[in-house]
Parts: structure tokens; C-alpha cells; sequence
């Protein structure tokens, strides 16, 4: 199937931005009183509110510790890149003619900062940062309801399990990327509709053909299988 609206997460999907998000979160531990980070490999295999117990971070702090890592990644926004491969890549997409968005926890201005370093920033029709790490099924909602689309014309593509958990709830395909903040095993636990291992299989949604179909473990990677 082909999609008219493919919705993009920001940190970890477009922007290769782990290592930076790494370093700011840990020199922010000392001032918000929460352990830093020490295996970045093995927190790649935990869910989002698993991290933040386990580094002893309680909700009702998280909407300060947001707000500080914003303005710490405004520091960087001009200076990341993309995801290696994907600025050809969403070319190509939207030069066929596939409606870009973007729906993120991060800020407006340090995305739009990222997209238009990296020359990118004219291939989204929309840029949405929505403050709140839980809760991007509304913000999706919202979205298919300004578009006037129906769901199944709309693709999240993203790279946490929240942003599975999130596409499921406002009922649109999701494509979860094995390139970003957490990893394949986990991200497959929410059952996502597709894995993408690499940025070049997204091309398909460009051909009008057909999704970008789910990669089996016992597939090699760089073959694609409808799920």
C-alpha cells in the first residue's frame, strides 16, 4: 500500500542524535539529582519508563529535566546530522510526492535548526514538537484530523517503543527504526507493522507500490519481507 503522510519522530530516527542526547543527560544528573547513564548499550534495551527508574527520575520531575534538555540541545541543533543515507532518501520520498511531517519530544526550533543545517527542512510540510514524552497518540490524532486523512493513509515512523505504543493507539501503521535510541528486540515487543534496518528500504513508500514490509531475524538485512 502507498501512504499519503509519512509522520516522522526526530531524535534517533531522522537525527543521529544518541550521543549527543547521552551527553546531555548526563551533565544534567548532577543539577537534577539523577544518576548518570554508565552503559549506554544496555539502556538501548529499556523502555522508556524502565530508564527512568532506573536512573531514579520521577514523573512528576521529567517536565523540568524536558525543558532543560531542550535548551541544552539548542546548543547542538545546528551541528547534528541525519541518520546516515536519509537526506537522499526523504528527497526521493517527498519528490514522489508523499506528504513529510514531523511529531517529536524535542523542540520546534531545535528541529527545524537540525532539518535546515542539513538542508532537509523543505521536505516536511509540518513540524510538530509535542512537549510531553507520553501521550503522541493525541498529538497523532490531531494530526489525521487537520490532514482530513483517514488512518490508513498515514505511516509514524519512529524509534522507541513509546512511538510504537503511541502509533497503535491512534491507530496508524508504524515503522520502527533499528538505527536510533533503542533497539530491534525491544522495539518488536510492541509489535510495530514494519522494521526498517536500513534508511534506504524506506524508499519503497516513494514507489506507490508498497509499505516498507517487516525484516524477519532470519532474513539477511538486506532483504525486505511483507510481516
Amino acid at each position: 500500500m502507498a501512504f499519503k503522510l509519512v509522520i516522522w519522530d526526530f531524535d534517533g530516527t531522522l537525527a543521529d542524535s544518541l550521543p549527543t542526547a547521552v551527553s546531555i543527560f548526563n551533565r544534567l544528573a548532577p543539577e537534577m539529582g539523577y544518576k548518570p547513564l554508565a552503559d549506554v548499550a544496555a539502556a538501548r534495551g529499556l523502555s522508556t519508563r524502565q530508564l527512568l527508574r532506573q536512573q531514579g527520575i520521577s514523573m512528576w520531575r521529567l517536565p523540568r529535566l524536558v525543558r532543560k534538555y531542550h535548551a541544552a540541545a539548542a546548543e547542538e541543533a545546528d551541528r547534528l546530522k541525519l541518520a546516515a543515507g536519509l537526506p537522499s532518501v526523504l528527497a526521493t520520498i517527498a519528490g514522489a510526492g508523499v506528504r513529510l511531517g514531523v511529531l517529536s519530544s524535542n523542540c520546534e526550533d531545535n528541529i527545524r535548526r537540525c532539518l535546515r543545517a542539513n538542508g532537509a527542512e523543505g521536505h516536511f510540510a509540518f513540524v510538530i514538537g509535542y512537549p510531553r514524552l507520553f501521550g503522541k497518540a493525541k498529538a497523532l490524532k490531531r494530526i489525521l484530523r487537520a490532514e482530513r486523512l483517514d488512518r490508513s493513509d498515514v505511516l509514524y515512523i519512529g524509534d522507541e517503543l513509546r512511538d510504537v505504543e503511541a502509533a497503535k493507539k491512534a491507530g496508524v501503521k508504524v515503522a520502527a527504526v533499528a538505527w536510533g535510541f533503542q533497539t530491534v528486540d525491544l522495539l518488536r515487543t510492541g509489535e510495530p507493522d514494519y522494521v526498517v534496518s536500513d534508511p534506504t528500504e524506506l524508499l519503497e513508500l516513494a514507489g506507490a507500490i508498497r509499505s516498507v514490509p517487516l525484516v524477519r531475524e532470519d532474513e539477511p538485512a538486506n532483504r525486505v519481507v511483507e510481516r
